[in-house]
């Protein structure tokens, strides 16, 4: 097999390769969706003085930053992404309550 031959396939295989992770990661609108979400569950966490720890010890989680939300969900699977935001529902619902 001829060098040029390797290369083809090996261009051949990342391309492919890169259209799988692609077709497994959040689509576009799923995510603004996601961030807003998340933005809005951060508001409600700092209306509560309970969620504070919340809001210092789980770092990015808890951030006002739609962009750091949005940009994290393009690089996972929708399934990821509801995970994170049911955690953040969860740990919302606990403290709030308290």
């Amino acid at each position: 097999m001829s060098i040029r031959s390797v290369l083809c396939m090996t261009a051949a295989l990342a391309v492919g390769a890169g259209f799988a992770l692609a077709a497994n990661a959040a689509d576009e609108n799923f995510c603004k969706d996601y961030a807003r979400a998340a933005v809005n569950q951060v508001r409600s966490a700092e209306k509560h003085e309970r969620c504070e720890h919340h809001l210092r010890n789980e770092g990015e989680r808890w951030t006002r930053n739609y962009r750091a939300h949005y940009d994290w969900c393009r690089g996972v699977r929708r399934e990821a992404a509801w995970e994170e935001r049911n955690a953040r529902k969860y740990a919302l619902e606990r403290c709030a309550r308290r």
